[in-house]
């Protein structure tokens, strides 16, 4: 047993070598990208989180938990922007990317703003379930979902010295939903490949369908995203002999936008066209689309009784009506 074990653990290991990054591409790194929060601290700041790369620990410096910040209420300790500042000794590289992994693991999903030295710009987030149990709350909650978001940015918007690049978590619509957030998995920055100076577009088919008269329309989600502040722009969808056109209307220096579109059936795996002008820079996606499915809601409503946990037991008896628990 002992002679087949070692090329075994060869065997295991050796793929993964190629999957990291190389170190001296990295800036640094908080957490670690297993699916889980587990290395971050519990609970709630009582402060401003100001994390310093390659010094301070995750565990005791950076919480796993962010609360969506909500526009109007109050701004409290764990619903702020929280930042880790760095050091570049020299020139900065021309182009970075900033790579953060987050965990869904409650009723609602926000954005993320993310702020590099001062610039903001909001970003969505495309979960995709996870059935890898990085947090123990992935036993119970049918839901849990993990999400990645990549901004790559010019090297300009750093400098020598130090730097900021703050994390928050937003609403991504109107609607208030009670225990919103994210949980973090981890983050990371390092050199990436020059910024392309246009926009770029990806539409995403949705279960939410509108009836006009006797066609029933189902919402495209299109998201746009932008290196720079959209002083004009707009965005253009072709589908299915269908062309539908929309303005850009985010005030941000950089980030995503989502443009909703409502379009007539459409057949599985239809090309799509999408056009991206942003500032007189054009750019053009193909991509396939699959409708979605219609669903039919059920709305049953449930009460769930626990009688004795506020009366006496001579308040009531075994031919109480409601005294037995379910």
């Amino acid at each position: 047993m002992r002679v087949i074990a070692v090329p075994l653990a060869l065997a295991l290991t050796t793929p993964l070598a190629p999957l990291a990054e190389p170190a001296e591409k990295t800036v640094w790194r908080v957490g670690v990208f297993d699916g889980s929060s587990g290395e971050f601290a519990g609970g709630e700041p009582h402060g401003a989180v100001n994390f310093v790369a390659g010094e301070d620990q995750p565990r005791a410096a950076w919480y796993a938990f962010a609360p969506v910040a909500w526009a109007g209420k109050p701004a409290y300790p764990m619903s702020r922007p929280r930042s880790i500042d760095f050091s570049i000794a020299g020139r900065p590289e021309p182009a970075y990317r900033l790579k953060v992994s987050l965990l869904i693991e409650h009723s609602s999903v926000p954005a993320l703003r993310v702020g590099i030295n001062g610039r903001l710009g909001m970003f969505y987030l495309h979960p995709r379930l996870d059935c890898n149990m990085g947090d123990m709350v992935a036993a119970f909650y049918p839901a849990y979902a993990r999400a990645e978001v990549e901004v790559d940015f010019p090297g300009s918007w750093l400098k020598t010295g130090t730097n900021s690049i703050s994390r928050q978590a937003v609403p991504a619509g109107d609607q208030g939903v009670p225990d919103a957030g994210f949980e973090y998995d981890a983050i990371e920055l390092h050199q990436a490949d020059p910024v392309p100076t246009a926009g770029s577009a990806h539409a995403e088919p949705t279960v939410v369908f509108q009836k006009h008269g006797a066609s029933i329309d189902e919402r495209v989600d299109v998201f746009v995203r932008y290196g720079q502040r959209p002083r004009s722009g707009r965005v253009e969808l072709v589908i299915a002999g269908h062309t539908l056109s929309e303005p850009l209307h985010a005030d941000q220096e950089f980030g995503e936008e989502s443009i909703p579109f409502e379009i007539p059936k459409f057949a599985p795996r239809t090309q799509a066209h999408l056009t991206v002008v942003v500032n007189g820079h054009t750019a053009h996606v193909e991509e396939t689309l699959q409708p979605q499915k219609k669903w039919t809601l059920f709305l049953v409503p449930h009460v769930h009784l626990d009688v004795g946990y506020t009366h006496f037991p001579v308040g009531f008896s075994p031919d109480t009506p409601f005294s037995r628990t379910e």
